[in-house]
């Protein structure tokens, strides 16, 4: 690959984002929810009864899908995109870009974390205070819809608090998109030499590449959930916003360390066939088309 089509780059990447988003977001809701817990030790499976009996399937594990399903589009369309820009830009003279070494493509995906926390932390605010407003509808009984949380946002903190959690999410993409397309290229590329030509190697690789991300970013993703929702949870001090690193703190003074693994278990069960989907989809499109 030496040159970077972009209107192919977005589309192939748009189309994988929408197609991991589909598969990952009912387990997304549970580990929000876990992540959201004041129990140090709380089960995926408790969760996930609860929410169907008290909730059903679509108020429940998919609440809130409609933002998130809009953002994975633009993300990975974005992250994919930036991604190869970022190659051609870091790895200018060589005429394969797959060549680059694994730090440039690291570093590559670094960069393209950076655009893609842009698209990301509005999407991922609404998200999360969709997915867990139902735990508190006894105190706010309204159906809390899409317009009412984006409009009660912007009228407590202008359009600046669409980006609250701007600097864990920031955090969260760059160091875990780095070590994401570092990982997939990594597999692949050892894959691809031991058993070449097989569509498995793409699908192996991509389940890894989410394992070694969901891994890596977990706390800060956990500390991003909490500040994110701290006015869902916290009516009187709307607008409020902790930072991550106090933020980070309260957690630990909670439960400990533990505190910020709260839903890993499903995380990485939900990481493993999204994140295959979506290199899958991409590499998939990429070559056929």
């Amino acid at each position: 690959m030496t040159e970077v089509n972009p209107v192919k780059e977005v589309a192939y990447g748009a189309i994988s984002g929408i197609c991991g988003k589909f598969i990952e977001y009912p387990l997304d809701t549970v580990k929000v929810r876990i992540q959201l817990s004041k129990q140090s030790h709380i089960g995926a499976w408790k969760t996930i009864n609860s929410i169907f009996h008290n909730e059903g399937i679509y108020n429940g594990f998919y609440k809130g899908i409609k933002a998130p399903l809009a953002g994975a589009c633009f993300e990975t369309a974005v992250l994919f995109t930036s991604y190869n820009y970022a190659l051609l830009f870091l790895h200018p003279k060589s005429e394969q870009l797959d060549s680059a070494s694994l730090l440039v493509k690291c570093a590559s995906g670094g960069l393209s974390g950076v655009a893609g926390t842009i698209v990301l932390t509005p999407v991922e605010l609404v998200k999360c205070q969709m997915q867990v407003s139902n735990l508190v509808k006894k105190t706010q009984p309204q159906n809390i819809t899409y317009g009412a949380v984006i409009k009660d946002i912007l009228r407590t903190d202008g359009v600046t608090g669409l980006f609250k959690g701007f600097q864990s999410t920031l955090i969260r993409e760059v160091v875990g998109t780095a070590i994401w397309f570092g990982t997939f290229e990594s597999v692949n590329q050892y894959l691809e030499q031991k058993y070449p030509n097989k569509d498995w190697t793409v699908l192996l690789s991509g389940a890894a590449a989410g394992i070694t991300f969901n891994t890596s970013i977990f706390p800060i993703d956990t500390i991003k959930s909490n500040i994110q929702t701290y006015d869902i949870y916290h009516p009187h001090q709307k607008g409020k916003e902790l930072s991550t690193w106090k933020m980070s703190s309260q957690l630990v003074k909670e439960l400990g360390i533990p505190r910020l693994y709260n839903g890993l278990g499903i995380t990485l069960i939900r990481a493993v066939p999204a994140n295959a989907i979506i290199f899958y989809t991409y590499e998939f499109l990429k070559k056929n088309f």
